[in-house]
């Protein structure tokens, strides 16, 4: 997926990288006053090999304030104030770093750090927002900087987002064509822009026209329709990007990349990589084995008001669906009576479905997914551990196991697996988590076909910010019960 990274963002990282070393060598020479015949001695100093390894992971705190998406480093103030940002939440890592590792003068100096942030932002800032984004933007006027783009779609979402970019030149993104099989090869869509092709022709357009992005912006089709079309558009080479309103549910919850104002969302497919698969699953075993340690004393605590307050074991266990359909046996903690007739929720939970189903067919409004309110097999104990997400604690068990991850999209029951349509099921082609950008979304406001398009969201766009971002989030929502009942 790298190599469907545009250039320029990787030109930018190695900019940012290049004027971090330079700050950091102004700031030392800004406290030392050593002379310019002495800067080699100075840059062979261990710490400052170090700083330049601790700017690799500087560039992704860049990435996590989005400084490489277009809509940012082509702004003014929102950029500046992101570096800004950036910059102080690194000097925070360098100031912890100083702490752990002893003996570190450069790092132990106010008068450095103070220098190197002033240094740094400045010279960040005088860089993108006077040197880089106008060079950008000139390039890209004088069509010297172009990525060849095909619009997949006619109706109105697709003609919005041809003319937002024609309008647009300073993009760099110069429209092709569009393909579709609503309308027929070689009719007018948007100004003097055509149909080229149909969706079957994609691969071959992509290879005649040497495209270098697709823009799925389809929105009067159904959602399986939809995933198909992503799916063939990630066989091409080019980078493929989602404007479709039936995706409108990503921008009200996640920040994203703009086109004009037109939020494009990416298909990275990271759940692809196995290096970063292998790096998940290593953070999923040592985070669980910590937080096990940690809560075993409220661990206790909540097995003895369970035991206290009503009759049956501490832990529930329950068949799940886990990865590619497979059953597995999860853990909660018991928040209801034993022996409870399980069809209340069964019958609830499939007309959820069917009806959610039914509104997308009949082209109305959005279903919420809301729990079963004053369900009356929960005890006392149950409703506050419910509203919580405290009787979820016990799924670090889950996670040691290798059945589900800390980050990913929800587990569901047998008979909801039933009755999911086919691109329902992708949401479980990775691990389930503990927690997942629905449940940080607003869990009871949240759409059932909305909730399943931020869990393929998330699945083609995890990394190791996202998955962190996630983890933070989900403790205000436990400790405000937001979105639970």
């Amino acid at each position: 997926m790298l190599n469907k990274i545009p250039k320029h963002k990787y030109l930018l990282a190695l900019c940012d990288y290049v004027i971090l070393q330079l700050s950091f060598l102004a700031a030392i020479q800004l406290r030392f006053g050593f002379e310019l015949s002495e800067i080699p001695q100075a840059i062979w100093n261990d710490q400052v090999l170090i700083f330049a390894l601790v700017s690799i992971a500087w560039i992704a705190v860049f990435q996590h304030f989005h400084l490489y998406k277009i809509n940012v480093f082509l702004s003014l103030i929102p950029q500046a104030i992101a570096i800004l940002r950036a910059v102080g939440y690194g000097v925070v890592g360098l100031i912890v770093l100083s702490f752990i590792v002893k003996g570190m003068s450069y790092f132990d100096s106010r008068l450095i750090i103070a220098y190197f942030f002033g240094a740094g932002s400045l010279n960040l800032i005088a860089f993108r927002l006077l040197v880089f984004r106008n060079l950008y933007a000139l390039f890209a006027e004088k069509k010297l900087l172009q990525r060849k783009v095909l619009i997949v779609g006619s109706d109105r979402s697709a003609r919005m987002v041809a003319a937002k970019l024609v309008v647009e030149s300073s993009l760099g993104l110069n429209v092709v064509g569009f393909i579709a099989d609503e309308a027929k090869i070689g009719e007018r869509v948007f100004g003097d822009l055509y149909v080229i092709g149909s969706l079957n022709q994609m691969k071959d357009i992509v290879e005649r026209e040497n495209i270098e992005e697709i823009i799925v912006a389809a929105s009067d089709v159904s959602h399986q329709k939809l995933i198909d079309i992503i799916d063939q558009a990630k066989q091409t080479k080019a980078v493929v990007k989602v404007a479709s309103e039936l995706y409108g549910i990503v921008p009200d919850k996640v920040w994203i990349e703009q086109y004009a104002e037109i939020p494009v969302i990416a298909v990275m497919e990271n759940h692809k990589n196995v290096a970063f698969m292998l790096y998940k699953r290593v953070v999923d075993v040592t985070l669980s084995l910590i937080g096990l340690i940690l809560l075993a004393i409220p661990f206790l605590v909540i097995a003895v008001l369970i035991k206290l307050t009503s009759k049956g074991p501490v832990f529930f266990k329950q068949i799940r669906i886990g990865k590619d359909g497979k059953p597995f046996e999860f853990y909660k903690f018991r928040s209801m009576y034993v022996n409870n007739d399980d069809s209340i929720h069964r019958e609830f939970t499939k007309n959820l479905i069917r009806e959610s189903k039914q509104m997308v067919v009949n082209g109305e409004g959005k279903l919420e997914v809301k729990k079963i309110v004053n369900d009356p097999r929960v005890t006392p104990i149950g409703r506050f551990l419910r509203r919580t997400s405290l009787d979820e604690l016990p799924q670090l068990f889950n996670v040691l196991k290798g059945d589900m991850s800390l980050v990913g999209p929800r587990p569901c029951l047998p008979y909801e697996w039933e009755e999911y349509e086919d691109w329902h099921r992708r949401r479980l082609s990775v691990l389930p988590g503990c927690t997942g950008l629905w449940q940080v979304s607003g869990r009871s406001a949240v759409g059932f076909n909305d909730m399943v398009i931020l869990d393929l969201f998330y699945i083609e766009n995890m990394s190791p910010m996202f998955d962190l971002k996630l983890i933070l989030k989900t403790f205000p929502v436990m400790l405000f019960s937001r979105g639970g009942y």
